[in-house]
């Protein structure tokens, strides 16, 4: 067998050594990458403090508006309504004549036309007067009608007996109580102060609720029947407690749980379970644990984080107000 030569041998163990030895440098890269962990950002956050305010517990209840004293205008006589016709709305004095009626045997002798004898006092027209001052809320009959006696002819309504009509439920009765002032939200934003004027002898057997009217104290815009509102009654007096913005405090999609996330140090924000009592417009009543002024809760840029989350702090609320 022929011998390699020598210096063929050194090239041939130099070229394997330098194979096993290269690393393709994409591979490498690609190693690299999945060796180092990745890197969250920073939620954008800001964070305020506790506030001690002013809180009372509030109950707040659905009522409709209402006229309660009504007048029926009704015929007292069988005849035929004469014009004018009233309109719907039109203001009626007490003793006003309202509808006008002629009997049918006046129409038939023309009795409202024989005027030359004295003796024939009874002309067959009938003046039907409104009992009160108020509205007119309903023209059930226009001129020309033919109508029974005792027929209705329209309804008003005394505007100065408007009011609110409340259900109550039996399980809230202990905190309403007639005298009581509260505060009547109208659809459109404008508040209006009221007092519980009287409990009716009524109540709901379905529901279980107990009426009671609700009386405007102040200045009453015009409001029509049956319109919807929200009333609300002080069921504590005014206290003083710590409260958080509404947009600090998170809750589970039952909202029986509640927390917030408090900033642990500059870049760590954890969560801290609080328990929630008066829950405002604006603010939530925080009762427990008890924060101190120091403490930095977040207040936006909260929502979906878990705890011991990486945050980065941007100006607070206050800072930005200022």
């Amino acid at each position: 067998m022929t011998s390699l030569p020598r210096r063929f041998l050194l090239l041939l163990t130099f070229a394997s050594l330098s194979a096993c030895g290269s690393k393709d440098p994409a591979a490498a890269g690609d190693a690299d990458a999945e060796e180092e962990p990745a890197v969250k950002p920073k939620a954008l956050v800001t964070i305020g403090t506790v506030q001690s305010d002013t809180l009372t517990d509030v109950l707040r209840l659905s009522a409709v508006s209402a006229f309660p004293a009504k007048d029926a205008l009704r015929a007292t006589t069988a005849g035929y309504v004469l014009p004018p016709s009233p309109v719907v709305g039109q203001q009626v004095r007490a003793g006003q004549t309202v509808f006008t009626i002629q009997t049918k045997e006046s129409r038939t002798l023309h009795l409202d036309k024989l005027t030359g004898d004295p003796r024939l006092r009874f002309s067959g027209i009938i003046p039907i007067k409104s009992a009160r001052s108020g509205v007119l809320a309903t023209v059930d009959k226009l001129a020309g009608d033919y109508v029974q006696d005792g027929e209705q002819l329209g309804l008003t309504y005394d505007r100065s007996r408007f009011g609110f009509i409340l259900d109550v439920p039996v399980t809230q009765l202990r905190y309403v109580h007639t005298g009581q002032s509260c505060r009547i939200l109208l659809p459109d934003g404008r508040v209006l102060t009221g007092r519980v004027a009287e409990v009716l002898a009524t109540a709901d057997v379905s529901i279980q609720t107990q009426r009671y009217t609700i009386r405007p104290t102040g200045q009453v815009p015009d409001l029509p029947e049956n319109l919807a509102v929200q009333v609300e009654l002080d069921r504590t007096a005014p206290r003083q407690a710590s409260t958080l913005p509404r947009g600090a405090v998170l809750t589970d999609e039952t909202q029986t749980e509640f927390w917030v996330m408090k900033l642990l140090n500059d870049s760590t924000a954890v969560k801290v379970p609080v328990t929630v009592g008066a829950q405002e417009k604006d603010h939530i009543e925080i009762k427990a644990p008890r924060f101190s002024p120091h403490d930095r809760i977040l207040l936006s840029g909260n929502f979906g984080l878990d705890d011991t989350a990486a945050v980065k702090v941007t100006r607070p609320v206050a800072a930005e107000k200022e």
